[in-house]
């Protein structure tokens, strides 16, 4: 379907306001989402495989007179396709000689700017377990979802109960939100490595944390991370905890949550040892155009259709997600 032109061509018209939508700068990726994606990932063929080896045995008692205990480690794999993504915009070229705002081809290369915004679109089903861009969402390296309480073989994930896939308290309210940031603190406390000893430090826990939600909820997360006084019920106004012991929040409110469910939310570590997702980057965004005074295309010759189109190819994993953490809450 080529670009609609018919209100842009008539003699006369005021252009002040060519870049109503253009003004928007909505085609770049969330600056916080490098902290909860490794967008650094190359990539040189059409799908690739990964792979790590799981805890190496932590020391062991060595009895006098016996032999020294061994253990040997185990490894996992996982794989991760590379998909071809692209726009095109037509046009006629009469349309675009007489546009009144001389703006038509300007407006048309946001098409390739959104090219930006495509780690976000991904990470954002990757965390929901939903397809709105991706084919299909990846399991974890452990095979269980992103957020799953056991891992692929039934076990615990992390070691503990309820892994990272947390029941959070009823509403959605200061109080309960704060109940629930230091339930998940204590999880991702609780998480072990393969070797059943704690995996994560006490160090992690006083590093930045990133809390997405939804964006309905935005009154109820600033009033329990930003608000210095808070409702003490009974008592008087208490401060504010999570400011009174210097722990850092950053909040991400994001519509593309609202359409899925307007309460449940994600808390990452914001600086852990690995992203749990990261981003696969196969070949950066190309552009090609077709005009008629190029003389590149016999379709623009035949037709006098022109057109610009862009195209790249990536993909989106993710990792194994012991840096995040899902609060599910019940209405």
């Amino acid at each position: 379907m080529r670009a609609n032109a018919s209100q842009v061509l008539a003699n006369g018209l005021r252009t002040e306001f060519w870049d109503t939508y253009a003004a928007v700068n909505n085609r770049v990726a969330d600056s916080r989402l490098s902290q909860v994606m490794n967008l650094s990932v190359g990539a040189d063929n059409r799908d690739h495989d990964f792979g790590y080896f799981e805890s190496s045995p932590h020391f062991d008692l060595w009895k006098r007179g016996g032999e020294i205990k061994s253990k040997a480690m185990d490894s996992v794999s996982f794989n991760v396709p590379v998909y071809e993504w692209g726009r095109r915009v037509p046009w006629l070229k009469w349309d675009k000689d007489d546009d009144r705002t001389d703006s038509l081809m300007d407006v048309a290369r946001q098409a390739g700017a959104s090219a930006a915004k495509l780690p976000e679109r991904m990470f954002f089903d990757l965390i929901q377990n939903q397809t709105t861009i991706l084919p299909a969402v990846p399991t974890a390296p452990d095979g269980a979802a992103m957020f799953a309480t056991t891992d692929a073989g039934g076990s615990n994930r992390f070691g503990v109960a309820l892994g990272n896939l947390l029941s959070g308290t009823a509403g959605v309210n200061a109080a309960n939100i704060l109940t629930d940031f230091y339930g998940a603190i204590e999880q991702f406390m609780l998480f072990e490595d393969t070797e059943g000893q704690p995996l994560l430090g006490d160090d992690l826990m006083r590093q930045p944390f990133v809390i997405i939600h939804p964006v309905a909820s935005t009154n109820a997360f600033e009033e329990a991370f930003l608000q210095k006084q808070q409702d003490g019920g009974s008592q008087a106004s208490v401060s504010n905890v999570v400011a009174d012991t210097a722990k850092r929040v950053t909040l991400w409110p994001s519509p593309r949550l609202d359409s899925v469910d307007t309460r449940d939310w994600y808390i990452f570590l914001g600086a852990p040892p690995k992203e749990p997702t990261f981003f696969l980057d196969r070949e950066g965004v190309q552009e090609q155009t077709s005009l008629m005074e190029d003389n590149n295309s016999d379709l623009t010759r035949k037709s006098a259709e022109e057109s610009i189109q862009w195209y790249s190819r990536s993909g989106a994993g993710i990792a194994l997600p012991y840096g995040a953490i899902k609060v599910t809450v019940a209405s």
